[in-house]
């Protein structure tokens, strides 16, 4: 029965993609399992610890079959790979069986099979990042001069641009993306070192069989055990997390876009995903909505991971325990967010009138600071600030122009005359950088 959204049938499609449901699933995990026994077994052929036709052997019958995936799926509590071992050895001449899993620990098996679907799930994400950071700077270009407002703490705040919005989700993306290869370049590491990692199993050849492995399932060899060493396993989880955050970010501002009281972004109408059962009007935000709430549970289950209690002695298999469930789920929830999000980004369209009417919404007071700036230059910051802010108040209550309130302050007025106080309050005069920001990502 399903336990969770990523699951259920009614639910699954929201949040898994069909290619990262088929990297961990069941199949596909025997199969890396499998990969490994037969990367091994080629191994200690080579280096001769193993007679080459036994090797050869185990090679050719390290497939999963649907009778294999349903024997071991079958399986009791405790370990599962017993059962893959009896069913591999089954398909073996009796003269080879007893070369299977030669020296090795089951644990070695299943961290490297798991490093082979961590492989897969980062090629998955990373390619899909790229993608994305290329269709925002595209974005960020094309809206580099388009004004709208800026908010602070759920206020308006001053002019800036979307294209320098854009700009900002781009740098995140990047640095989630610099944050993935570091982490993956220490993480695809293969685990073949036997039962406390001394290669005792191994006798004369030593990690020479570890690093073939390695070379032959493209991963990376250490020659000090990492079985009680999860820190890699937990940086992955939170890596990935972080670049699921950036992602609920962008959701957030877009979902924030699309409130019916700000109009600036629109998702295109899906009736059957984006509407509602009963008002006919709605165009509810479901997607950014989806990249958010997975975004959540890949932190939750990035946290359980922090939070275990840390491998016993030299090796402990609860922590596999616990990251057996919490990887895939981590990796599912963030690689489906971020292809939703680049669905949305094709079906998005931005309302650049309804981004100057909100610029524009609070009239003069979203210029208030360019006003104050200039201001200032000619009578200091402080009773630029003071005058300023009287005029704010006054323009609140009254709706009194910036050039009647000066013009009522002789005080300042002689000193402020050549002051532009109309250019003062354009907004597209005010946004700084962010043009040339927004251009130059």
């Amino acid at each position: 029965m399903p336990f969770s959204s990523f699951d259920s049938a009614i639910s699954s499609r929201g949040y898994v993609t069909p290619e990262m449901e088929k990297v961990w699933s069941v199949r596909e995990t025997i199969a890396g399992w499998y990969a490994v026994e037969a990367s091994l077994a080629a191994a200690q052929g080579q280096v001769g610890m193993i007679p080459e036709s036994a090797a050869a052997a185990i090679v050719d019958n390290a497939t999963v079959s649907s009778e294999v995936e349903e024997a071991i799926s079958r399986g009791a509590m405790g370990n599962p790979f017993t059962l893959g071992l009896d069913a591999l050895r089954a398909e073996l001449p009796e003269d080879a069986r007893g070369w299977v899993h030669f020296g090795a620990t089951t644990q070695d098996i299943l961290d490297t099979g798991r490093a082979l679907q961590i492989k897969a799930s980062l090629d998955l994400i990373m390619r899909t990042l790229r993608r994305l950071i290329d269709v925002l700077v595209d974005l960020a270009h094309e809206h580099a001069d388009t004004v709208m407002v800026a908010r602070t703490n759920g206020q308006y705040a001053l002019p800036t641009t979307l294209g320098y919005r854009v700009a900002t989700w781009v740098k995140a993306l990047r640095r989630c993306y610099g944050r993935l290869q570091n982490t993956r370049d220490h993480v695809l590491l293969v685990q073949f070192s036997g039962a406390v990692g001394t290669y005792a199993a191994m006798g004369e050849y030593g990690s020479t069989v570890a690093r073939l492995v390695a070379r032959r399932l493209g991963l990376e060899f250490e020659e000090i055990a990492w079985h009680a060493q999860r820190d890699t396993i937990t940086e992955l989880a939170c890596t990935v997390s972080i670049y699921g955050q950036t992602l609920a970010k962008i959701a957030e501002d877009l979902f924030e876009m699309q409130r019916s009281d700000a109009g600036e972004a629109e998702e295109e109408l899906d009736p059957h995903f984006s509407g509602s059962s009963t008002m006919p009007q709605k165009r509810n935000p479901f997607t950014t909505m989806k990249i958010s709430a997975a975004a959540r549970m890949a932190a939750g289950a990035a946290s359980t991971m922090l939070t275990q209690t840390p491998s016993a002695d030299e090796r402990d298999h609860r922590a596999i325990e616990v990251e057996r469930d919490c990887l895939p789920r981590i990796f599912a929830a963030v690689e489906g967010a971020g292809r939703k999000l680049e669905k949305l980004l094709g079906n998005l369209s931005f309302d650049a009138d309804a981004l100057r009417a909100n610029v524009e919404a609070e009239g003069v007071l979203t210029m208030t600071e360019a006003i104050m700036m200039e201001f200032a230059k000619v009578i200091g910051h402080g009773p630029a600030h003071d005058l300023v802010q009287d005029f704010a108040t006054q323009y609140r209550d009254t709706g009194i122009s910036l050039e009647n309130f000066i013009a009522g302050r002789p005080e300042v007025a002689d000193q402020l005359k050549f002051v532009d106080l109309t250019e003062i309050q354009r907004p597209e005069n005010y946004t700084g950088l962010a043009s040339e920001i927004a251009r130059a990502i």
